[in-house]
């Protein structure tokens, strides 16, 4: 990790690098939060993954969108409420929130909105990816359509079934 580490920190800013870290530290520990783990290529190295997470102070149905070995997008989806997503952005202050919270109060609501930011925002969202790659990255609508509707129905059905 300290290659890693002290790569990240002499190219990249000092929050990628941070953030490069809680990644690799969150990868290591996906395997008790999250079950049920379903995938949607919709490309090469690039797709969904929605499963159930648990944690201990919530649990639901989360979808996320990646590209290249990247985590774009993570939406949390939760009953209380507390519903979010995190975002990869270019560069965050450092007190800088990793989330954003979602308006929607159900998980159902909170599911809709999910889908809607992939379908309609995505590209927003990649152009402010760290890495060249990721924000030239070019997506096929119809095959994003179908990962979405497939991810919807999934994580509909996690909701009910929990």
């Amino acid at each position: 990790m300290s290659f890693i580490r002290n790569l990240a920190t002499s190219v990249f800013s000092y929050m990628y690098a941070r953030s490069l870290k809680r990644q690799h530290l969150y990868k290591s520990k996906k395997d008790k939060i999250r079950n049920d783990v379903v995938d949607f290529e919709i490309d090469e190295n690039v797709g969904l993954e929605v499963y159930w997470k648990i944690l201990k102070v919530a649990e639901g149905p989360s979808l996320i969108f990646y590209a290249f070995g990247y985590e774009i997008l993570r939406f949390d989806t939760y009953i209380n409420g507390q519903g979010h997503c995190h975002i990869q952005l270019i560069e965050c202050q450092q007190k800088c929130k990793s989330r954003l919270f979602l308006p929607e109060k159900t998980v159902e609501q909170q599911i809709e909105r999910a889908i809607f930011e992939l379908e309609k925002n995505l590209y927003y969202w990649l152009q402010r990816h760290p890495d060249s790659q990721i924000r030239k990255l070019k997506v096929d609508r119809f095959r994003l359509r179908i990962a979405t509707e497939k991810a919807k129905k999934k994580m509909l059905e996690f909701a009910k079934k929990n």
